[in-house]
Formats: C-alpha cells, structure tokens, sequence
C-alpha cells in the first residue's frame, strides 16, 4: 500500500513548506550582516557562530521531532497491513426469506470523530441509536396508502426486535405510511364527506415505530464488537467485527472482520478541522463500498447483513 506522510495529510504540510521558505531566506540574510557588520576576523565568526546557532537549532529539532514522527507512521501502517491479512468476510451459510432479526447491541448515539482509544468500533460505525434499526427495517403497515412512497425507503426486513437500553424492555420496531399530525382525523372525515376521496397518496410520510413485545421472535441476530487491542489504537488503527447469528444454538453464521488506520495519525483533531476517524474510513480493509463499487459508510451494516440473511422479496 501506498501511504502520505503524517503532516502532508493535513494543512500543515503546504503552511509549513511556505514558511520554510521565508525561514531560510531571513537566516541567509542574518549571515550576510554577521559577516558584513564586525570589523574583525574574530568577530565575524562569532556573529556567524551564533546565528547559526539561533537559526539551525529550531530545524534540527524539527527534523528530530518529525523523525520520530516518520518512524511511529511506518510502525502504525506496518501494524495495520499486518492486521488486514485477518480481515474479510467469512460466510458460514446463508438464510433465505428471513422477515425479522434482532438487533443485539446498541451503538451509542452519534459518532466517534476522534476519540482514540474508545471501543466503538469505528470501522463499522455506520448508524447510531435507533438510526441502525431504521437502516434495517422497510415499510410495511399501510403500503397501500403510498406505495410508491413505501418503495423509496431503502430498509430490507419487516421487523427488527431488539431491547432498548433505556428502560431494558424488548420492542419490534417497524415502519408504516402514516399522514402527518397537520392531517386531523376531522380533516380525513371531511374529505371523505365533501369529496368522496381519502387524502392523496403524496400525502403520506414514512413513519418508524415500535410496539412493546414480550420476548423476540426472530431465530437470527446481528451483533457487532470492536476488536482493536491497545496497540492497534495508540497507532490509530480502529478494528470491528459484526456478525450473523443463529440464536437457536448460538452459532456464528457469518462474520466481516474489518480494519481502518488514520495516516495522519490524529493530526490536527485538537484544532477541530480534522475528523482522524473519518479520514480512516478511507483507508479500510475491506473497503466501505456500496453496490456500485463506490466509497460510502452509508448501508455498510445492512449490506452485509441482507447478504447472509436475505429478507423476504418484496412483491
């Protein structure tokens, strides 16, 4: 693989060539006055003497600090083309007309843009909170509504179950086409009474909802883990596992192991312009791509997920 230095992979590196430039361009003209103004031979090798000094230790110290830097990169990229030789999905078998599964793990709400040594799993971090059970699940109360509008919602199963971390009951979450709260049901009424119509198709709205169950329905589980050791994260190297599981008896189906590493090794995540786990993602093994074979977070849980354990064809 081929990789950028830390520092050119963030704003410096441009900044810092320019002043680089001027830096040098002063020190040449502090050597032409140190041997210009003394009047003796003495003098001008002390006046040299010292704006060498003045000016030559800020570089050495900088050659110094970047050295270390190099070397702490080629260990951190060295480490993390070690770690994709364990990467992949491994794919037990599949299941066929799956309707529902059961979310096993929440993430936390928002994502990790830069925290070094949280175990989030940033390599498969793709939704949060009820984000990832509105990436999984489709339309299907009151399709006949809209079902165009049922259509554009991208999500594969009828039901996702799952237990909420907030009160530690199960629910099904699913979705619906439901008009929005500015349609009363006094409003519906009249329509239907002055006009003979229900209210038009545009005019419904997908809708997530969940309903409380009492224990899950679903035989099959999708469940993620952050796999990173306290090495891989000090060389900013961020590892995940998400797997398929039969609950029935446990067993792993299937699994993508995956990893990512940030080649400016968190520069300038303190300066706030600079998300180090974003720039990751686009180093990753495997890579984060969607059907088209284009870079994207976006779907990357449920891709997988739809490969092992394929829903129900919609009619």
């Amino acid at each position: 693989m081929n990789f950028g230095g830390p520092i050119d992979l963030t704003p410096f590196g441009s900044v810092l060539t320019s002043i680089g430039v001027v830096y040098w361009l002063l020190a040449a003209i502090a050597v032409v006055i140190a041997l210009a103004q003394p009047k003796t031979t003495g003098g001008k090798a002390w006046a040299t003497g010292i704006v060498l000094v003045v000016f030559g230790a800020m570089p050495v110290s900088g050659m110094w600090q970047q050295h270390k830097a190099h070397s702490r990169w080629k260990e951190a990229m060295a480490l993390f083309e070690q770690r994709c030789k364990s990467a992949g999905e491994r794919i037990t078998r599949t299941v066929e007309n799956v309707e529902g599964v059961v979310w096993m793990k929440w993430r936390e709400p928002g994502p990790n843009l830069d925290d070094q040594f949280k175990l989030d799993d940033p390599y498969g971090q793709d939704c949060w909170g009820e984000g990832c059970l509105i990436e999984l699940v489709r339309v299907t109360r009151g399709v006949q509504f809209s079902p165009e509008g049922a259509k554009q919602h991208q999500g594969a199963y009828a039901f996702v179950e799952t237990i909420d971390p907030k009160d530690g009951r199960w629910y099904r979450y699913f979705g619906a086409m439901k008009l929005p709260p500015s349609w009363t049901a006094e409003g519906v009424a009249k329509l239907k009474r002055e006009e003979g119509k229900d209210p038009p198709s545009f005019s419904y709205r997908v809708s997530f909802e969940r309903e409380p169950i009492d224990k899950p329905t679903a035989r099959y589980g999708i469940t993620w883990d952050d796999i990173s050791t306290r090495e891989d994260r000090e060389h900013w190297i961020a590892g995940g596992s998400l797997k398929a599981i039969d609950l029935s008896n446990n067993e792993v189906i299937a699994e993508r192991r995956g990893y990512m590493v940030d080649r400016g090794q968190g520069a300038g995540r303190q300066g706030s312009f600079r998300s180090p786990w974003g720039f990751a993602a686009e180093v990753a093994c495997p890579p984060k791509l969607d059907a088209g074979g284009k870079r994207t977070q976006v779907g990357f849980t449920a891709r997988f997920a739809n490969k092992v354990l394929q829903p129900i064809k919609r009619e």
